[in-house]
């Protein structure tokens, strides 16, 4: 009777199945098919590292004989347990011969002794998958609460915490670089007069339209972050002046012309912006943000005095 494997679910995980000789691999893939596992095979050691490198998100288990490690799997295996991503772990079923004796070779790997009958081997299977589908939740888990930590949920830009590990880790790779980075200070003008003219929700679409623009005109390797409420920093990445500054700065533009869905006419969005070039590791993320932050406040007092005259 075929099983379902529940609690955690299994999806499509799969059994790799490398067993020469014979009609090993035949007889394997029978029991576990048969309760209800999908599986795959494979011939000859380069086959199944191949396996293990495009299809291991899939893998839910993989079954060995003695003979495929000695036909080259060993070495295989212990090359990706080597360097095997922390939430991966793998779960191994090595069928070993009678009287086998000793530890496991390598980490997840459960040995079991010949001969066995279907049953022994369903179960050791079913419980290797219920202990990598354990692992994938908490991986899961755990990128989630990364994903929370360092990115904003609206625009899914890098958050403030992102934008202060970058800016050190930036400093800590180019140390000695007298112009390591650049950052620009980017402030949504009068937002505050979308949110009260259309709603909290034209609100969030603005941060998000905005978002976007910024993207466009900064290259791949730039960093655009979201500071916090109408508030966005872009890191200009490798040794760039004061004209690469401005040009960037150009791109932006004073602002926005955007149609958003509870407005029944174009809105107009303007920016102010506050630039730091040349910056070096001497100066703390803190002062950074600051000064980048002083330099755009003046930059909207002098649009405002404009404004006036």
């Amino acid at each position: 009777m075929a099983r379902t494997i529940v609690d955690p679910p299994s999806g499509d995980a799969r059994v790799l199945v490398f067993a020469p000789g014979l009609d090993n691999a035949q007889v394997i893939v029978r029991r576990l098919t048969r309760a209800g596992f999908e599986c795959l095979t494979c011939d000859d050691a380069r086959a199944f590292e191949t396996h293990l490198q495009r299809d291991l998100e899939r893998l839910g288990a993989v079954v060995l004989t003695v003979l495929a490690v000695r036909s080259g799997a060993g070495t295989v295996v212990s090359r990706f347990k080597a360097t095997e991503p922390a939430w991966s772990a793998l779960p191994i079923v090595l069928l070993a011969p009678p009287g086998a004796m000793g530890a496991s070779p390598w980490p997840h790997t459960i040995l079991l002794t010949m001969p066995t009958t279907a049953q022994q081997l369903v179960d050791v299977v079913e419980r290797s998958l219920h202990s990598r589908g354990h692992q994938q939740l908490l991986a899961s888990a755990s990128a989630d609460l990364r994903r929370a930590a360092y990115y904003d949920t609206l625009t899914g830009l890098p958050n403030r915490t992102a934008l202060y590990d970058r800016i050190m880790t930036l400093q800590r790779e180019r140390r000695g670089s007298h112009s390591a980075f650049a950052a620009i200070f980017v402030d949504l003008n009068d937002f505050k007069r979308i949110n009260d003219a259309y709603g909290h929700a034209a609100g969030d679409e603005t941060l998000r339209l905005v978002a976007a623009h910024l993207l466009s005109t900064v290259r791949a390797t730039d960093v655009v972050a979201r500071w916090g409420g109408d508030e966005f920093m872009i890191l200009l990445i490798g040794t760039v002046g004061a004209e690469f500054v401005a040009e960037t700065i150009g791109r932006l533009g004073e602002g926005m012309i955007l149609m958003l869905q509870a407005a029944k006419d174009p809105v107009m969005v303007s920016f102010s912006v506050g630039s730091v070039e040349g910056i070096g590791p001497d100066l703390s993320p803190d002062e950074i943000l600051a000064l980048a932050d002083a330099r755009m406040y003046e930059h909207k007092n002098a649009k405002r005095r404009k404004g006036d005259t």
